[in-house]
């Protein structure tokens, strides 16, 4: 298996979308960030899909043939994330790895002026194993009092990905939801892609930690839940905000937010490794797996 260490272990996926680039004169930044939003699109089996034809055959000034073509390599691209997540491994870690993140740090798009500093795959596996270190650590949980991780600032979804792998690892029948959020829509893409790619149940939010402003909620669904519940068009569901079982006004927190909400760069991923939480006693979040189940 490769590892991620390999400097090529990525370019199975970024040649496709660097000839996505090079066909079209779109920034790779642009190019990534469009990427994730089809595959988002397609996971939700939405009409989105169709707004983001229109809106790309519009930047390649209707050029019906190009659009065709980049959908084309999009598609190629997704399978080759897929194949390189089954076939990545970290060194000395039973663990898959997480590669969206360091597909957007390949590119460059993590920066000091964006405050992005994602952590290390190892230090976040780290720090998955001190979180859980023991099977018998773990509390007794059920689908209806699950085990909760909490991500203030997911990134791309990376520690709470390998706290998971964690648990699973040392106690795979364990009830867990993640509910992770980001003020980076992309960020909250990549994480939510993550999540539904590993079937990892979660609600992934793009919004504001500080002050719990939310634009968008997307709940990863249960696989078979995909296939029992007409209802459900895909492996995510995005959710209307005000009905999502999560946090999602400051009044609902009932002051749990920090009061500094002057520095949202304290907030990125790498700087509050930390905050990454279980079972919070600090929020009101209530998640159960119904919303997962058949």
């Amino acid at each position: 298996m490769a590892s991620i260490t390999d400097p090529s272990t990525y370019e199975p996926i970024t040649e496709h979308l660097d000839e996505v680039h090079q066909k079209t004169n779109l920034r790779t930044y642009d190019v990534f960030t469009n990427w994730l939003n089809f595959i988002v699109s397609l996971l939700s089996r939405n009409d989105d899909y169709l707004d983001l034809v229109h809106d790309l055959t519009d930047r390649l000034h209707d050029d019906d043939d190009l659009t065709r073509d980049v959908l084309e390599t999009y598609g190629t691209a997704l399978g080759a994330l897929v194949n390189t997540m089954e076939e990545t491994t970290v060194p000395g870690y039973p663990y898959s790895a997480e590669l969206l993140g360091g597909i957007y740090e390949h590119y460059g798009a993590n920066s000091d002026a964006f405050s992005q500093h994602f952590t290390p795959q190892n230090i976040a596996i780290a720090k998955a194993q001190m979180l859980f270190s023991a099977p018998e650590g773990i509390r007794d949980a059920t689908p209806d009092d699950p085990i909760t991780i909490s991500d203030p600032a997911c990134g791309s979804g990376r520690l709470s990905f390998h706290a998971v792998q964690q648990l699973r690892h040392i106690s795979p029948n364990t009830p867990t939801v993640v509910v992770a959020r980001d003020i980076d829509k992309t960020c909250a893409h990549m994480a939510v892609i993550n999540f539904a790619l590993h079937a990892i149940p979660a609600y992934v939010v793009h919004g504001n930690s500080l002050t719990y402003e939310t634009w968008h909620v997307w709940r990863v669904n249960h696989p078979t839940r995909i296939l029992t519940d007409s209802t459900v068009n895909g492996a995510i569901t995005e959710l209307d905000p005000d009905n999502a079982p999560i946090i999602t006004s400051f009044e609902e927190a009932d002051g749990s937010a920090q009061d500094d909400t002057n520095n949202d760069s304290d907030l990125s991923e790498g700087n509050v490794e930390d905050a990454v939480t279980i079972d919070d006693p600090d929020t009101i979040e209530n998640v159960t797996l119904d919303a997962f189940s058949e």
